[in-house]
């Protein structure tokens, strides 16, 4: 009976010594947030831990809503008023609420890159074309003639500083996002006139999200590699050994947001070419900022049609260009490419098509953006990208020199990564945003960036000042609260990927909630 015992106590020893090898392993491979992912994920499937999982998700919601909405709203207007208000009144109620947004101080950011003070020309010269064209429709371009001049010849000149060829041609977008939908769709068709079913796209994983937007709307799957750890760049070499029969495109920043580094595109131009592949090159960010950085020799490697490969190039308008929201260009190396995202209606009643995804649009934004590349001319964007690239370098020489935080890499523009080895980077995000400035941060690697631009000329030195101050108080106590959307970011590395798309989607739902105050 003893020599049963001891194979039986043998046995478990055995058991617990190979299930303790297995959690080794799996800690070793995917971390100790990689083990809590697993556990959360599973808890959703248990009926009793289900509830519990749910209900942390239901605060968190809460917590968006209470930020965004607080306790609700006296003057919600969830149906049209019995009778309408008169101009002044609405005027007046209108003013009230963009007041109350105190825009315009240069702690807020809102992805406004230029100074908005009310005073600045350009700002009114804006308002003054806007108002001309306020009621206009660029899907009529044989009735307003002069909104569809504006839009052929800003996607041109947008062409041209990109040193586009005659063969280089454009269309004018709503955005970023838009441009990249439509790149991507050029793709996709492209793909299936090759005969490829399963188009891949290959990207670095700190790629806008707007390409994971487009790759699900259009069935593309996308092929993520992750940044090169010296760089924070797409490794080309990476992009080399996942080309498959598949592959129709490669995707490359210029720069991407976390970093503020442009990919090595001459180089990942070179694979493309070699195999008969589409190269888009991400220029929403850093448009009109990196062309002018280059045009002054401050900025040497190409990115753009200079470079034979790249196939289509997306840049804004309305960020370094500085136009009104809702201007982008999405450009391409050949007009069958743009052909290819064009998509005619003519079996219905009535013949339709338009440029882009979009139907009706107002000519006051396309007449602004128009006016304000005009008013800028080469000149002024240079000489702004110039004292933008002061500001970076003063940033950059103070970050390093605050004890604790440091640069993980040398960025080329638009935005300046910073991180700590020492203490928790959300940490100090968390308490710039209670002193009121915009802080991004994204994760792996933790990270928090300054996204820069005119209104920085006149608060710089305050945003270092406050920087510096924070990360002492950080260093000092280590158990600083995270909060914010630094917060979300900190455990976003803890909650699987359908958890934070619950959390997603639940932000958009509270964005679109009309909440009235109660009365007590």
């Amino acid at each position: 009976m003893s020599k049963v015992l001891k194979a039986i106590r043998l046995l478990e020893h055995l058991l617990f010594a190979v299930a303790v090898s297995r959690v080794i392993s799996f800690l070793r491979k995917y971390g100790i947030a990689g083990v809590i992912k697993g556990l959360v994920s599973s808890a959703r499937n248990v009926p009793g831990l289900k509830n519990v999982v749910n209900n942390e998700l239901s605060k968190e919601v809460r917590k968006i809503e209470e930020k965004m909405l607080g306790k609700g709203d006296a003057e919600a207007n969830v149906e049209l008023p019995e009778a309408g208000y008169p101009t002044d009144k609405v005027f007046n109620m209108a003013k009230r609420l963009h007041d109350d947004d105190n825009f315009g101080t240069g702690k807020a950011w809102a992805g406004i890159y230029h100074d908005v003070t009310g005073e600045e020309p350009v700002g009114k010269l804006q308002d003054e074309i806007w108002a001309l064209y306020n009621n206009s429709n660029s899907l009529y371009p044989g009735i307003f003639k002069s909104c569809r001049k504006f839009e052929a010849e800003i996607v041109q000149m947008a062409v041209s500083l990109l040193h586009g060829n005659e063969s280089c041609c454009g269309l004018l977008t709503s955005g970023g996002t838009e441009s990249i939908l439509i790149a991507v769709l050029g793709y996709r068709e492209l793909a299936l006139q090759r005969g490829i079913t399963k188009p891949e796209i290959i990207c670095c994983r700190n790629a806008h999200g707007a390409l994971d937007k487009a790759a699900h709307y259009f069935g593309v799957k996308l092929i993520k590699l992750e940044a090169k750890a010296e760089t924070l760049s797409l490794d080309p070499s990476s992009v080399k050994s996942v080309i498959t029969r598949n592959t129709i495109a490669v995707y490359a920043s210029a720069p991407s947001f976390p970093s503020g580094v442009v990919d090595p595109i001459e180089n990942i131009a070179a694979i493309c070419k070699k195999h008969n592949l589409g190269l888009h090159v991400d220029n929403c960010l850093g448009g009109f900022y990196l062309s002018c950085l280059q045009a002054r020799g401050l900025f040497a490697k190409k990115f753009d049609f200079q470079v034979d490969g790249v196939t289509s190039i997306s840049i804004d308008i309305h960020k370094y260009g500085f136009a009104p929201k809702g201007v982008s260009v999405v450009t391409f190396s050949t007009k069958e490419l743009r052909r290819l995202t064009i998509y005619p209606v003519s079996s219905g009643l009535t013949l339709y098509v338009t440029p882009t995804l979009q139907g009706s649009r107002g000519g006051g934004v396309i007449a602004a953006a128009w006016a304000t590349m005009m008013y800028y001319g080469k000149k002024g964007y240079e000489d702004v990208a110039v004292r933008l690239h002061e500001i970076k370098e003063k940033v950059e020489r103070e970050v390093e020199n605050i004890p604790g935080l440091k640069l993980p890499v040398k960025a080329d523009l638009a935005v300046i990564p910073i991180t700590s080895d020492e203490f928790d980077i959300y940490a100090v995000a968390t308490l710039m945003e209670k002193r009121g400035w915009s802080t991004f941060t994204s994760q792996n690697p933790p990270l928090m960036q300054l996204c820069y631009g005119e209104q920085h000329y006149r608060v710089i030195d305050d945003w270092l000042k406050d920087l510096k101050e924070c990360a002492l108080y950080v260093a000092n106590n280590p158990g600083a609260k995270i909060e914010g959307d630094a917060a979300v970011y900190g455990a976003a590395k803890m909650l699987p990927v359908e958890v934070l798309d619950d959390i997603m989607k639940s932000y958009i739902e509270v964005k679109m909630t009309v909440k009235q105050l109660k009365e007590n």
